[in-house]
């Protein structure tokens, strides 16, 4: 990236910009009186240089180039001294000894920090040596160069394998690499700016990242964060209207009995639903159709999952078994026995090839898709669980006031969270951040598990002796959400705890909500033996208020062909609806 015309000057002031000419700098602006620029300097809240040369960076980057040439003269400010320019044009053309010149030139401060930047630019250096296949240079720099710059032997050990990468499409996948005339380079310069002082080289893209940063905070203090940001710089970010409009609310009714479960499909696109009735249900969330009606359990249906690829559907049951199922067609693939009693929650780990189970037999299993068990161990009668996006962390939540974290990877215990009330359920934003407790005194609780500590309570709505599970919802988890005893879901904003919406619409204890962020809805179960959609705004994806569209959607009961059943199963012993997920503990 070759800076235009004007961008180094012979009068560089150290810093990466030109001195001002004129000494106080006033007559650089012949438009302007010496008072009326003295007022607007006096109105600014920023240093004059810092702006100048922001507005540098960003003409350079959009192709303007005779109005940056204008600038630098006209302000006196350059965008870069010579050092950075050169740095800049010796990383880009591969010039490895003058890049070590120019880093030299600027001055990299401590040891350790001129150390750490050097070895980025010899571990490319190394690359690309690989990859033009001069394997002795290359090694000569392993052994003379990028050794005395780290004590880090496991990365040392990693970069020495590459020499035995047999061609440059093997050395680039192992090395995750796109090559000299790929990106590398352009990342080796950003890579460097960590190293130099910002005074010296202006962050890359800096006036973008600022525009960034000021719309992500628009989006923290917006009071019902449901739609994207739109990147409109005129004017402030802002939801407006009210969360969750009661008149877009949609009615699927196709269950025979009490709702205990629902989830959406990773892409929004359907949404499974288990119940008391001992089926399942895949809709349609284009048109709110039945898709498939999934028949097979001897008991009630508590719990369901969606494989991260969205392939399969796992549905876990009070008859003590769970079943995989096709998404797509509704075939019944498999049925995993392993636990003695009701099986209350379910999780897949990541890779649409395995998940985990718990159950109220204090057991936690995890299985294959091809029905053996991976890993067993005995644990706490499970109410409730919750795995982190990386698939590190499990959060079990027992049958007591106890949530147990273990490490995923072996299913070592951790740590515990003590509550205040029995547990009843629990939820996990995306990011992992961030656990919600659904106690059984009638709050929520919200956890930093990094810090371990309890941020927040969530209160309000009616929480007595069933299981009611609760979810973040909204743009980037900013919202709580849950069912309650007296048919209302209850949103609050999270960051305030401030209670947003109570929506009504259900006739009897709300069991379950789930929030989709591509269909941009909330869905709710509930005795009532209904589910609700719920857009979180007009011209939501879920947003079928078109005239003429129906906002009630009916099912009869054999509506949809029930998927094949394995006799044997059929044949288990029913499971007392006393001892249904409500659970009456």
């Amino acid at each position: 990236m070759t800076l235009p015309p004007g961008s180094s000057s012979s009068n560089s002031n150290g810093n990466g910009t030109q001195a001002p000419a004129g000494g106080s700098g006033l007559l650089r602006y012949p438009g302007l009186d010496q008072e009326t620029r003295r007022v607007c300097l006096q109105e600014s809240e920023f240093d004059e240089e810092q702006v100048v040369r922001l507005l540098l960076q960003e003409l350079h980057n959009r192709g303007f180039a005779d109005s940056f040439a204008l600038l630098q003269r006209e302000s006196g400010y350059t965008l870069e001294n010579e050092p950075i320019a050169q740095l800049r044009r010796s990383i880009l053309g591969g010039d490895w000894p003058a890049v070590e010149e120019a880093l030299l030139a600027i001055g990299l401060g401590t040891q350790d920090n001129a150390n750490d930047a050097l070895f980025i630019v010899k571990r490319q250096h190394f690359l690309e040596l690989l990859e033009a296949r001069k394997l002795k240079q290359a090694l000569l720099v392993l052994q003379n160069e990028l050794s005395t710059l780290t004590a880090d032997t496991q990365h040392l050990h990693r970069l020495s394998s590459l020499l035995m990468c047999p061609s440059t499409e093997d050395l680039r996948a192992a090395a995750a690499w796109d090559g000299s005339a790929g990106r590398s380079r352009l990342l080796v310069l950003e890579a460097l700016q960590a190293h130099i002082p910002p005074g010296k080289m202006v962050p890359i893209r800096r006036m973008e990242t600022l525009f960034g940063q000021a719309i992500a905070r628009q989006c923290e203090v917006c009071r019902n964060h449901v739609r994207p940001a739109s990147r409109d710089l005129y004017v402030d970010h802002a939801c407006s209207g009210p969360v969750f409009p009661q008149e877009l609310q949609v009615t699927l009714s196709g269950h025979t009995d009490e709702v205990w479960y629902v989830a959406f499909s990773p892409d929004g696109r359907h949404l499974a639903s288990g119940s008391r009735d001992k089926t399942c249900i895949v809709w349609s969330m284009a048109d709110h159709s039945v898709v498939h009606r999934l028949c097979g359990h001897s008991g009630e249906v508590s719990y369901l999952a969606w494989s991260p690829d969205g392939r399969y559907i796992v549905s876990a049951s009070n008859d003590k078994t769970l079943r995989l199922w096709d998404a797509e067609t509704g075939e019944h693939l498999q049925t995993f026995r392993g636990h003695d009693e009701t099986v209350s929650s379910c999780r897949w780990l990541g890779d649409s090839d395995r998940f985990i189970s718990g159950g109220l037999d204090h057991k936690i299993i995890i299985w294959s898709t091809n029905g053996t068990i991976v890993k067993q161990i005995s644990a706490p009668r499970v109410h409730d669980m919750v795995a982190s996006a990386d698939c590190k962390l499990l959060l079990v939540a027992d049958d007591k006031s106890d949530i147990h974290a273990y490490d995923l990877t072996t299913l070592t215990f951790l740590y515990n969270l003590e509550e205040s009330a029995e547990v009843m359920s629990l939820a996990l934003s995306a990011d992992s951040r961030y656990c919600i407790a659904e106690l059984r005194d009638g709050e929520l609780h919200m956890w930093d598990l990094a810090a371990r500590t309890r941020m927040r309570a969530f209160s309000g709505h009616t929480q007595g002796q069933f299981v009611i599970r609760c979810t973040f919802a909204g743009i980037d988890d900013r919202l709580v959400a849950t069912g309650s005893e007296d048919g209302m879901v209850y949103v609050w904003n999270r960051a305030t705890g401030r209670l947003l919406a109570q929506l009504k619409g259900h006739t009897k204890t709300i069991n379950v909500c789930a929030w989709s962020t591509p269909a941009a809805a909330l869905a709710t179960a509930a005795d009532d033996k209904t589910i609700r959609i719920w857009p979180a705004y007009r011209g939501a994806p879920s947003d079928c208020s078109a005239p003429g569209h129906s906002r009630t959607t009916q099912v009869a009961a054999a509506a949809a062909t029930p998927a094949a059943s394995d006799a044997e199963d059929d044949a288990e012993s029913m499971v007392s609806a006393n001892n249904s997920l409500d659970f009456v503990i």
